[in-house]
């Protein structure tokens, strides 16, 4: 799929790669704790013949198992967040790219819909609220204009 672009990751060589590696690394820790798990019945098969010495070895030995499966862990997880990175931006992108057409084909469909209803666009209510606000503007300045104050004249009053 990259053929054209050497320089972009290919997602599903990469994806591959993690999965790989997934693997691999559950088979480790899988190999790992059955042998914890066969280290201690050794040991507790040992440390009813031997006693306390060779227990306290053992846990030093478990630990020391421990912090190097911890290490072990953390060092895969971390290739597997960089192997998987360029395969989840590209498909950010990708998934992006295509709610944007979908969301620009959804509102050409709803406009052809209230077009053939005869329903008003947002343009037309602009455009009648701008006509709406000039006749208002209009009929302010004729009252204005019709309005001014008239003076008061004096009739004279009927004699009887």
């Amino acid at each position: 799929m990259n053929d054209t672009d050497p320089s972009k990751p290919d997602p599903f060589k990469a994806a591959k790669e993690a999965a790989t590696s997934g693997q691999r690394f559950s088979r480790g820790v899988m190999d790992s704790a059955q042998q914890i798990w066969l280290a201690g019945l050794g040991a507790l098969s040992r440390t009813q013949q031997e006693g306390g010495k060779f227990f306290d070895a053992l846990v030093e030995e478990g630990v020391r198992i421990q912090e190097k499966t911890h290490a072990y862990t953390q060092e895969q997880v971390k290739q597997a967040r960089e192997q998987s990175t360029p395969w989840m931006e590209a498909a950010r992108k990708s998934t992006n790219a295509a709610m944007g057409k979908l969301e620009q084909a959804f509102d050409e469909r709803l406009a052809r819909a209230m077009k053939r209803m005869n329903m008003p666009s947002h343009s037309d209510i602009q455009e009648l609220s701008a006509r709406i606000d000039a006749l208002t503007r209009e009929v302010h300045a004729a009252r204005s204009r019709s309005a001014k104050p008239r003076t008061a004249t004096k009739r004279p009053k009927p004699e009887a």
